[in-house]
């Protein structure tokens, strides 16, 4: 059987995700450590195994997207993307989409490359935490 993106069922992908929501919500988990720190040293976060799985899981089930028709950096500016990220609105997470969740992941993800620390910024704001338990509520949706 193919496990690409494409041929994941929803119900599957949105169940990887979901499957985090209790390591980040567990009492002391870290998502990331600073390994060696000092003042006059530039350090960036190093993720913990959990924070690795779940990267390599938005990218595996296809939660972070290559597709050429989505603009991620026009779409990050949007009022959408403010209200599920930037500025969270609670009510509008509780109506978040699957797409909309791949587009934050997404929009996390792409910026994470060029600005050091984002994603565990995210994760520290909470938006992660957000998205796994969005996940989980679609799932529940669904059933």
């Amino acid at each position: 059987m193919d496990s690409s993106p494409k041929q994941l069922e929803l119900s599957e992908r949105l169940r990887a995700l979901a499957a985090f929501l209790p390591i980040f919500q567990a009492p002391g988990f870290e998502f990331a450590h600073v390994e060696s720190a000092d003042e006059k040293t530039y350090t960036v976060p190093s993720l913990t195994e959990p924070a690795r799985q779940f990267v390599k899981t938005c990218y595996r089930d296809g939660w972070v997207t290559a597709d050429k028709g989505f603009n991620w950096p026009e779409w990050k500016d949007t009022g959408d993307a403010k209200s599920l990220g930037r500025d969270p609105d609670p009510e509008r997470m509780a109506r978040a989409t699957p797409e909309d969740l791949s587009h934050l992941l997404t929009v996390i993800s792409r910026q994470d490359r060029f600005v050091d620390g984002l994603l565990v910024g995210s994760f520290s704001r909470g938006l992660l935490t957000r998205i796994v338990e969005r996940a989980a509520a679609l799932l529940t949706e669904m059933s």
